[in-house]
């Protein structure tokens, strides 16, 4: 093990906001010194997704022949390169085995969306820094972050509406003793958009006239994704059904009449997404389902409502108590209850795209003012979510001893950094959380040196070259 990387972002757990600054440090480690080109880093984010399908061609023959199709789509959102040693197609330079630390920092597009991470595709965002070696393959490094594009839910105003219906179903086991009486399910819940870590209270009322026994009320919700890709110049759709939460309320006797108040805790998800151009689009389903058995036919009655998931909350929802009670909470003259401070949790899905085993993070926020979550903070009464922790409740970093970076002229003054305080409401971390961005070791390899040293690149020289 001859070189191993540390990716440090400024903000402790790698999460930001689409439109804010990510930057940090990532620092190389190597035991020996190794001959090379130059050395970049590059911040980039970017969407993709791969997957196959069976499909039947004509062969040669004329007779039809199954085959397996890859649907796949790229795109980039944005790439900044940087180098921090050496330069693009530069002379042979020699690195001497020691620590270094070289930062990095760009701006994140205010409509980038995201990070997801699916079984047929990504939003990835991500650091990554590469060893250009003159004779053998390049040593990359790299770390993923989270980037949440926000979804307030309080800009769309029919959000705020209920969702209510009522449904009937008849089955064929009651006409065979005369009687064919259908079982009826009226559902509502307070709102039609919820935030992580927020209870859907619903209303629930089962009245089963029919001669058919509900086993269970359950109440789930979906997860629906759909992939976009292409395969010889023409698009296709996948499309999957995650089951991520779920409630079982309980049974109803054939002739009775059950009423549930109950609720369904949202986890910790990726927001809903506001662009239908996307090649990935994801969106939910609060499904409610009487189970009976299959033998009387029919099936299950099932009422099916489309949720939305922001990561803004809606604007009195912190004091909602279920259906039957909104309209006393409109009467409350604006006094609601401050909006807690999110904190932030990595995805409950166990879903990922190919080798990438990173899960982002999203808002979850606790109406109850409880630390329920490992990564928990504490509640705010800033109605403005916030990422960075701050100073003053933040450890001071121990001082890091490295080797100068070998890219500025001898003789030449090393520029001082000057850390900046955002401009913007922070938030603390919470105690005892290891972030995904701090400490973050990559494994790598390299060879002896085998060439003389030349001068390295002036460090004023050009720092971005596009996509690499």
């Amino acid at each position: 093990m001859s070189s191993k990387i540390n990716f440090t972002f400024d903000n402790v757990l790698g999460v930001y906001y689409a439109g804010q600054i990510v930057s940090g440090t990532a620092e190389l480690i190597t035991e020996r010194s190794k001959t090379i080109r130059s050395i970049y880093v590059t911040v980039n984010g970017f969407v993709e997704t791969r997957w196959q399908e069976s499909v039947e061609k004509p062969g040669d023959d004329g007779k039809l022949v199954k085959s397996l199709e890859t649907r796949t789509a790229t795109e980039i959102f944005y790439s900044n390169d940087k180098y921090v040693y050496g330069q693009s197609g530069g002379s042979q330079l020699e690195l001497p085995k020691g620590k270094y630390v070289f930062p990095f920092q760009t701006t994140i597009p205010p409509q980038a969306p995201t990070s997801f991470n699916g079984t047929h595709g990504q939003v990835k965002h991500e650091v990554t820094l590469t060893i250009d070696r003159a004779v053998r393959y390049n040593n990359i490094f790299k770390q993923c972050f989270t980037v949440i594009l926000p979804n307030d839910l309080n800009a769309n105003p029919s959000l705020s509406q209920p969702l209510n219906r009522i449904e009937e179903k008849t089955f064929w086991w009651g006409s065979i003793f005369g009687g064919n009486k259908p079982m009826v399910m009226d559902v509502s819940t307070t709102y039609s958009a919820y935030v992580p870590g927020q209870k859907i209270n619903f209303h629930v009322v089962l009245d089963n006239q029919s001669d058919v026994q509900c086993q269970d009320v359950k109440v789930r919700l979906f997860k629906n994704v759909k992939y976009r890709g292409k395969a010889n110049d023409q698009e296709q759709v996948k499309t999957t059904e995650v089951r991520i939460a779920d409630k079982h309320c309980g049974e109803v006797d054939k002739h009775n009449k059950a009423l549930f108040d109950e609720y369904l805790m949202v986890p910790p998800t990726t927001p809903s997404t506001l662009s239908e151009r996307d090649p990935i689009q994801v969106s939910y389903t609060l499904r409610f389902i009487a189970k009976t058995f299959r033998l009387h036919g029919g099936g299950d009655l099932i009422v099916d409502f489309p949720l939305v998931i922001g990561t803004v909350p809606l604007v009195g929802s912190a004091n909602d108590k279920g259906p039957a009670q909104k309209a006393q909470q409109a009467n409350t003259n604006g006094n609601y209850s401050p909006l807690p401070e999110p904190n932030f949790q990595e995805d409950v899905s166990t879903e990922h795209f190919e080798s990438n085993t990173y899960k982002p993070r999203y808002p979850v926020y606790h109406f109850d003012g409880q630390l329920g979550f490992a990564n928990g903070a504490a509640a705010a009464k800033s109605p403005v979510p916030s990422l960075y922790p701050k100073a003053v409740d933040t450890t001071p970093a121990a001082p890091v001893e490295y080797t100068p970076n070998p890219v500025s002229p001898a003789g030449k003054p090393i520029a001082t950094v000057i850390q900046k305080t955002p401009p913007y409401p922070v938030q603390a971390p919470a105690s005892g959380v290891t972030a995904p961005g701090g400490d973050f070791e990559v494994l790598g390899f390299s060879i002896p040196p085998g060439y003389q040293p030349t001068p390295s690149a002036p460090a004023d020289g050009p720092g971005s070259i596009g996509w690499k």
